[in-house]
């Protein structure tokens, strides 16, 4: 096998070759043509791995003669245990710390119970909320999950989840609910017909009538327990002074009303809208970032605004000084320890990313320094640790339509890239005949916006995947893209420090109320969360041990 590797780290660093320096043994399987492969690539293609090289392991797929398409706690009407496979994988969600996540998709069971959601840890989950069952937490036993909001939920530091969903069964006028799941308990803090506060509508209406609409997106939930979301379709007001942002059931800021600092962050601008789904805040509330519109001409009108000034706007510069002129905002986020996120298109043609206001990498930069590989004309997805660590899924300008798409670690290692083998059967050998990307290579190798690290380098994504022959490894029948949910365990990321229980990157004060709660509520639902000291009880003891901690932390750091 080749060793070079560029640069150190990971079998999935880039490495050069060609199909003539691979051992014979490997000849027989079939080989990308690209010039440039990945570890992974050369020992797929010879069906090896070595000790302690990472491979990316299957957590499902949908392959219907696989076990990995089984989803796990499906029931059917009666709400008795049901085999079924997957239908589809919709998002995927990680917690702050990496030990939870959430997946939304669909099974086989029929129009009547076929959404769900499952929740879960590293390479195992259960299902949280399946079509056809009742809502947990709703007043009226006859209101059944209908289907989730488009926009899917959020974890906050604590592990607790909330998400929007849509109920049948029961009265039209509240169909529309946020849920809110406490680590043990559901609860609906708010729904559709909910008593809106501090909308202002025009003149010549009332104000204060206001409710919640049938389409909230945005959901996410707060450490101190509020949900931040976006509404296009409230109630009881004028069209033009709507949609809204809130903080639980408080308007945030509004369409029309609301003003915030311009790009230069001298003049004052009017926001007229908010993209649906584009609203998001750290979960200890100091960071938000929403995507909006202002009045203004509208070849310049789309903006990102963060605490109260715009920072990115359709038609400047994606960052001062550089080239790239932003056509469209596509996506926006905050991680837990305040850095924002964004990416887009540029004007003319091409693709930016930016953390915090500098530009990550856009169209024609290299893929890694020194690379003579650069980003094409697609960013599928980006995401980020509390840590700072980033990912970036994209295409290149390789000229093998079979091997241009990459996942790349902080600009600096391929993690992933299109024609990577996947280790179907867990057993750490790249054997199974199964790579990352689909028998037309012209179509996407990695689903959009569906990728997570967490603070240990452990990367979820979701991948189509195919055999050696080109064939799609799809369900039965096949539906969507043959799609399968990866994980792949780097490594070599800092560890969260125990002290800071709210995972906002700052040991301070906050962190002792936050565990105090969790301590409590361990005690009241007989839990192990807050066992700080791991003797599996959580009782004085464990108040002591994470006081102790926090302290050495404050005085020496983690």
């Amino acid at each position: 096998h080749a060793s070079a590797r560029e640069p150190a780290g990971p079998s999935h660093a880039a490495i050069a070759a060609s199909p003539n320096q691979i051992p014979e043994m490997c000849m027989t399987s079939r080989l990308p043509t690209s010039a440039t492969l990945t570890a992974a690539a050369l020992l797929a293609a010879c069906g090896l791995a070595h000790a302690g090289e990472p491979v990316l392991e299957v957590i499902y797929t949908k392959i219907p003669t696989h076990p990995t398409s089984i989803v796990p706690g499906a029931r059917d009407l009666a709400g008795n245990p049901v085999e079924t496979r997957f239908r589809a994988f919709e998002d995927f969600i990680l917690s702050p710390d990496g030990s939870r996540w959430a997946l939304r998709g669909r099974n086989q069971l029929g129009t009547d119970l076929e959404t769900m959601v499952l929740m879960g840890s590293g390479t195992s989950g259960d299902m949280f909320l399946q079509e056809g069952h009742p809502v947990p937490g709703a007043t009226a036993p006859t209101e059944l999950v209908d289907f989730f909001g488009s926009g899917f939920g959020r974890f906050n530091d604590l592990n607790q989840f909330a998400l929007s969903l849509r109920t049948r069964g029961g009265a039209s006028a509240t169909a529309q609910k946020i849920v809110v799941w406490d680590g043990a308990n559901f609860s609906i803090p708010f729904q559709q017909g909910s008593l809106l506060v501090g909308l202002i509508d025009v003149a010549t209406n009332p104000s204060g009538d206001e409710t919640f609409g049938n389409s909230v997106g945005s959901i996410h939930l707060l450490n101190d327990g509020r949900i931040g979301s976006q509404d296009s379709t409230i109630g009881n007001i004028h069209t033009s002074r709507r949609p809204a942002l809130f903080y639980d059931n408080v308007a945030f800021m509004q369409a029309n009303v609301t003003t915030v600092a311009d790009l230069d962050g001298i003049g004052i601008v009017t926001l007229d809208g908010f993209t649906g789904n584009g609203f998001y805040t750290s979960p200890d509330g100091a960071q938000y970032v929403a995507l909006a519109s202002i009045v203004a001409d509208a070849s310049i009108d789309d903006v990102l605004v963060n605490e109260g000034r715009v920072v990115i706007q359709q038609g400047f510069p994606v960052a001062p000084g550089h080239p790239a002129i932003v056509n469209t905002i596509v996506t926006a986020f905050v991680t837990s320890n305040g850095d924002w996120y964004a990416r887009g298109t540029i004007a003319g043609g091409g693709v930016w990313a930016v953390r915090n206001g500098e530009v990550l990498a856009a169209t024609g930069d290299p893929i890694l320094p020194g690379s003579t590989e650069h980003w094409g004309s697609t960013f599928l997805a980006l995401t980020a640790n509390r840590n700072g660590d980033w990912v970036l899924i994209g295409t290149t300008d390789n000229p093998d339509p079979g091997r241009d798409t990459v996942a790349v670690l902080n600009g600096e290692m391929i993690i992933a890239r299109e024609g990577d083998g996947v280790d179907l059967d867990g057993n750490g050998i790249l054997d199974d005949d199964v790579f990352i990307g689909r028998g037309n290579n012209t179509l996407s190798a990695f689903e959009p916006d569906d990728v997570a690290i967490s603070p240990d380098r452990t990367v979820y994504f979701i991948a189509n995947i195919r055999d050696g022959a080109g064939n799609d490894l799809n369900s039965d029948p096949a539906f969507g893209a043959p799609q399968a949910l990866l994980r792949l365990v780097l490594g070599g990321g800092e560890p969260p420090c125990p002290a800071d229980w709210d995972g906002n990157g700052t040991v301070n004060s906050t962190d002792i109320s936050a565990f105090l709660t969790a301590w409590l509520d361990s005690l009241n639902n007989q839990d192990l969360n807050a066992d700080f000291d791991g003797n599996g009880t959580v009782n004085s003891s464990d108040i002591s041990a994470f006081l102790t901690a926090w302290l050495d932390a404050v005085q020496n750091g983690c």
